[in-house]
């Protein structure tokens, strides 16, 4: 009877033994797959944090003034930690709209996270021939009307809505102007008129308006600028039309009057633009036919920027002659046209559209105008991949 006693307990004993080894090795099996569990999510955290490190970098480092092309790579090793790989790529064709991407992957362990970051440039504005903030033509209807020299169809207007560079607005300020510009001019009034001399062609001059909702009137009736001219206008004024620019009195019946931005004296005889409107509103070019009867093209050789719009305001000339006769103004601006905020409709081309024409013929991207910042990059969008 003893002797059955004992085998039944050591039956127990061993049972129990079986299954505190089962319980024992379920508890260390539980036990080490959340230590890898959380060893993971660790490893998958830092992996993200060194993707996004190589995108910082290579932004970074282009900002600091390194060029990279299609493909170009970047490796960095972090000891004890892991590593990341960041890739250029250009043209943006990530879906962000940038004007280039990043693809960076952060590794850690046998865990890998990438990160596609969009890259926005404020300088690759400097590329095109129409750049606005709300993107689109601005009123010129036909794509014929523009013609991108330097960098393609791709460039001749931004579609999309887009950050805009702007002047430095130390460098450009009223109270900074007479040292800085050829010519300092003030003007009170809400509604006050400047008058171009003869004397001031050739310069670069700032009309500062006392009352900042101010409307200037530019007008050249004093003078006939012979053909080539420069005169570069800064205004804070809100509004601005200029107007009573017409060719010169010799010129033939079908004439072409052209005016590039002036070189400043005051600055190592930098070349402006032709205009710089800080204003908010609009700046309109009045072009009419003169007295004279003739067709003729304004021909603006440079760089316009406005913080508003630009019109362009075409009146023509009709008689009836034994049929009707019909004399015209028309535009052409070799060069670039900035808006920061242009109208919902906008008239650069004209009340229809079709006198206006862009072509985009200095490289503004290399050497953009004089004191317009920033020219820095910025990470745009990102999307990660698990």
């Amino acid at each position: 009877m003893k002797n059955r006693q004992g085998q039944a307990l050591i039956i127990v004993v061993i049972i129990i033994a079986v299954i505190m080894a089962v319980f024992a090795n379920s508890l260390t099996t539980r036990l080490r797959y959340h230590s890898q569990e959380e060893t993971e999510i660790y490893q998958r955290e830092q992996a993200l944090y060194l993707a996004e490190a190589g995108v910082n970098k290579m932004i970074f480092n282009i900002n600091s003034g390194t060029t990279y092309n299609d493909g170009d790579t970047i490796t960095e090793n972090f000891s004890g930690i892991g590593n990341y790989t960041a890739t250029y790529h250009t043209p943006d064709d990530s879906g962000f709209d940038g004007s280039s991407y990043i693809e960076s992957t952060g590794t850690v362990g046998e865990i890998s996270r990438k990160v596609f970051a969009s890259v926005v440039s404020l300088r690759d504005a400097f590329k095109y021939c129409l750049y606005t903030s709300k993107g689109g033509r601005d009123g010129i209807k036909d794509d014929s009307y523009f013609k991108n020299n330097k960098y393609g169809d791709n460039y001749l207007y931004n579609t999309t809505n887009a950050v805009t560079p702007y002047p430095d607005p130390i460098f450009y300020s009223y109270i900074t102007a007479s040292n800085n510009f050829d010519k300092y001019i003030e003007e009170t009034g809400s509604a006050p008129t400047y008058k171009i001399q003869s004397s001031d062609l050739g310069n670069v001059i700032y009309i500062h308006t006392e009352k900042a909702n101010a409307t200037l009137t530019i007008d050249f009736s004093n003078v006939s600028p012979v053909d080539p001219f420069s005169l570069s206008i800064i205004t804070d004024a809100e509004n601005v039309t200029i107007k009573n620019l017409y060719p010169h009195p010799s010129f033939p019946q079908s004439s072409t009057t052209t005016w590039s931005g002036a070189e400043n004296s005051k600055d190592n005889n930098k070349t402006y633009p032709i205009l710089v409107h800080l204003g908010n509103g609009t700046t309109t070019f009045n072009l009419t036919t003169n007295y004279i009867l003739r067709n003729w093209t304004l021909k603006l050789n440079g760089f316009l920027y406005t913080a508003g719009a630009i019109d362009m305001e075409y009146v023509e000339y009709c008689v009836w002659l034994w049929g009707w006769w019909c004399w015209r103004a028309y535009g052409e601006i070799d060069g670039e046209v900035m808006e920061k905020n242009p109208q919902q409709e906008g008239k650069l081309g004209g009340s229809d559209g079709q006198r206006t024409s862009i072509n985009y013929t200095a490289d503004y991207y290399t050497t953009p105008p004089p004191h317009f910042i920033p020219t820095k990059i910025f990470p745009g969008s990102f999307r990660e991949e698990y």
